[in-house]
């Protein structure tokens, strides 16, 4: 066969790196090898064709299918617990404000509480307004009305939560078991 010219050698150069060339025409093959002892360009096309990371950065990856993207991304969401469980944590608030008003004045006297609460309630927001003197109140029942008032903000606090969680959609179990 006769010498090949470099550009021939360059389009030939994929087929005879891949191995395909020497099965499909061995004297293509051995002019392209005898071309390569003496032709230093077309050598170092050779080296490039032949190298690792010159041949990966030849590929292209195929872009993902869009249902694959968002299949990955659903199934890494954070899944929201039930919130149903999450109202079991009122339950010792409800219990500790249950106990402090029977501590106080047994079940009996609620409504005595109730009333003497909101007279002294009454009593500080007249004098907060001037128009009476500081009530005398005792001091247990201030940290007793303290208690119960941060008892309610943080039963209030939590109710909040738990509105907010009632909101979010509880996935079906079934269906990501299928997925």
């Amino acid at each position: 066969m006769s010498a090949l010219a470099c550009a021939r050698v360059r389009v030939l150069l994929e087929t005879y790196v891949d191995g395909d060339l020497a099965l499909a025409d061995p004297g293509t093959a051995q002019a392209l090898r005898d071309h390569l002892l003496t032709c230093v360009d077309c050598r170092r096309q050779h080296e490039h064709a032949v190298s690792l990371p010159f041949r990966m950065k030849a590929l292209r990856s195929p872009s993902p299918p869009e249902s694959l993207i968002s299949g990955v991304m659903r199934s890494i969401a954070p899944q929201p617990q039930a919130s149903r469980r999450a109202w079991g944590l009122l339950i010792p608030e409800a219990l500790l404000g249950a106990f402090i008003l029977w501590y106080l004045s047994g079940l009996d006297g609620l409504s005595a509480l109730a009333s003497g609460g909101w007279s002294d309630l009454q009593g500080l927001a007249f004098w907060g307004s001037g128009a009476a003197p500081l009530p005398s109140i005792p001091v247990a029942d201030v940290l007793l009305l303290g208690a119960f008032i941060a008892l309610a903000a943080i039963a209030a606090y939590h109710l909040s939560i738990l509105a907010k969680l009632d909101q979010i959609p509880v996935p079906d179990l079934r269906e990501r078991r299928r997925a």
